[in-house]
């Protein structure tokens, strides 16, 4: 399956339900899933709640098109806690026309109903090099994975009416003539004006659709207390005259499906509490170590190779940069796979689109 390349709008109105769902939480002080009202201004909630926003986008605006022109997702606007409540999954039904369509039903707990497709979505920044997952009963679920693109000032559109004006500037102006004696270099500056003539407020794009089991079959799992090392980049460096003692990468890594491979150890930093997670490595019989640190790795390549989605060439050196995400005190255990190779994992998108347009009819 190929990388999406469709770019899916997002409006200030695919914004607007969200932003009062989470002002209504906000204003009651409760912030349900591990967010406290108490501790958090209304700021740090949206920034942290903006990636509810791509499950009515992805499904208005790419998936439920191809099934009818009438549908609409049902997205869940219940406050309650999960602890109490069980979790319920992120599309609770769709809308046929007038007609809601339910996917799920409360009973004192949430409940699956009987052959409804039962999906989670999960969205991730486009500067985020890793998707991650934790297993809350998502197993036999269609997980959804899309990429936010939000502009810095998504939010800045919802405040033209009352800020954004030409009384406010003029209150912001300072009088230059009363403090600036000598600004030789320009180092002070006058408050810029807002311009915002665009009222999009960023992107999505579909990364993959797939099974939840199969995502954690690919993936790697750090337990609780285990930070995962994934790698940052890789780039070509000079080649030696004469090339050093080489030692195989099959001595650092194991087979495991496919052309996904699972490092043997940690032999970066000798940590045990990190963990290196999977890569997808086409022709790794013909990459050579040369050295590593507690960072990265030197190879030398003795034909083509390709690592997650860097093509490298033949004869070549290169430096594999890794990075480390500190999750030592995190308690549960969570699965994790570099964001450019989620493609190889089996695509279930036209199973899912066939599953949801049988359910409702």
């Amino acid at each position: 399956m190929e990388k999406s390349s469709q770019e899916i709008t997002i409006n200030k109105e695919d914004v607007e339900p969200y932003i009062y769902f989470v002002c209504s939480m906000a204003q009651r002080g409760k912030m349900y899933g591990g967010l406290s009202g108490k501790s958090d201004y209304i700021g740090g909630i949206f920034d942290r709640w903006i990636n509810i926003i791509p499950e009515s986008v992805i499904f208005n605006k790419y998936f439920l098109p191809k099934i009818a022109n009438n549908l609409s997702v049902i997205s869940d606007y219940y406050e309650y806690d999960p602890k109490k409540s069980g979790i319920a999954p992120d599309v609770l039904g769709v809308k046929v026309g007038a007609n809601a369509k339910p996917f799920v039903e409360y009973v004192n707990k949430w409940h699956a109903l009987n052959k409804a497709p039962q999906i989670e979505v999960k969205s991730f920044k486009k500067s985020q090099y890793m998707v991650s997952l934790r297993n809350q009963g998502y197993d036999n679920k269609y997980l959804v994975m899309v990429e936010t693109n939000l502009d810095s000032d998504y939010l800045l559109p919802f405040f033209e009416k009352t800020v954004i004006s030409e009384d406010i500037y003029n209150k912001l102006k300072m009088d230059d003539n009363v403090f600036i004696k000598t600004n030789i270099n320009n180092d002070l500056s006058s408050v810029t004006k807002i311009k915002r003539d665009n009222t999009n407020l960023g992107s999505l794009r579909l990364i993959t659709v797939c099974l939840a089991g199969d995502f954690m079959g690919y993936s790697y799992l750090c337990n609780g207390g285990e930070s995962p090392f994934y790698i940052k980049g890789i780039n070509e460096t000079r080649t030696p005259r004469v090339l050093p003692q080489t030692i195989p990468f099959s001595d650092w890594v194991n087979k495991k499906i496919d052309n996904f491979y699972s490092w043997k150890e940690n032999k970066l930093d000798n940590n045990k509490k990190h963990k290196l997670i999977d890569i997808y490595i086409e022709n790794a019989d013909k990459i050579q170590v040369l050295k590593n640190s507690k960072s990265s790795i030197t190879i030398y390549t003795t034909d083509k190779v390709k690592i997650n989605d860097t093509e490298l060439g033949a004869n070549k050196t290169y430096i594999i940069k890794f990075q480390l995400l500190d999750r030592s005190s995190s308690k549960n255990g969570e699965y994790f796979m570099h964001k450019s190779i989620i493609d190889k994992i089996p695509s279930k998108e036209n199973i899912m689109i066939d599953n949801i347009k049988q359910y409702i009819k």
